[in-house]
């Protein structure tokens, strides 16, 4: 299967010291490979979630002084943006792809799925081998990857809920492949890490 195209060129963007600079540079060239990844991505990530998702390219976090660190496109299932829904996204960082699956912003169903993920704490803890790869993101400083999430316990995915709670940061995890490996992901790699995300986004967008 031919690579999906992202090479030394695409990470070395990030490398950019000048915030201005970099953003702008992401924008530009970076911005639209990824979004082209993600639509030729969508039917399969629209079969794995068993339900039509819409593409959103996150806007690029601009801070006084900071460049930005990371580039998403989510997947989620409204037309008009991912704010606050559980999302499936690829995104690209310094030294990683990534795959992931998330909630972001606040709103009201970050309760019903804070409940949902502590009700269904014990199935998701039996999963096993899609999860084996798992990391948590959230508050991630973009340099050395997280350890492997303990995602064979029950407990942590009744912990996990509490991000979900106002005022938390929410839900960022995934499961990354290096610079020097994302050079031979596929598209079919990208969709079986898709797959393998698929029963925990399925819980958090089914949660009432």
């Amino acid at each position: 299967m031919a690579g999906l195209g992202i090479g030394p060129p695409d990470f070395a963007l990030f490398e950019i010291g000048d915030p201005d600079e970099r953003a702008a540079a992401l924008e530009v060239t970076l911005h639209p490979k990824v979004l082209t990844i993600a639509n030729t991505c969508l039917p399969g990530v629209t079969r794995v979630a068993g339900k039509p998702l819409f593409p959103h390219p996150a806007k690029l976090q601009r801070r006084r002084g900071l460049a930005p660190e990371e580039l998403l496109v989510a997947f989620c299932e409204s037309p008009k943006g991912y704010r606050g829904l559980p999302f499936l996204g690829v995104a690209l960082t310094r030294g990683h792809l990534h795959a992931r699956v998330g909630v972001r912003g606040e709103s009201p169903r970050r309760a019903a799925m804070r409940r949902c993920l502590e009700r269904e704490a014990e199935n998701l803890a039996r999963k096993g081998r899609p999860f084996r790869r798992l990391r948590q993101f959230s508050g991630w400083n973009f340099e050395d990857l997280p350890e492997l999430a303990p995602a064979h316990s029950p407990a942590f995915w009744a912990e996990l809920g509490e991000d979900l709670a106002p005022g938390r940061t929410g839900l960022n995890l995934g499961i990354a492949w290096t610079r020097d490996e994302a050079r031979s992901v596929a598209l079919g790699d990208l969709l079986g890490v898709f797959r393998d995300l698929a029963p925990l986004y399925k819980v958090l967008v089914n949660a009432r």
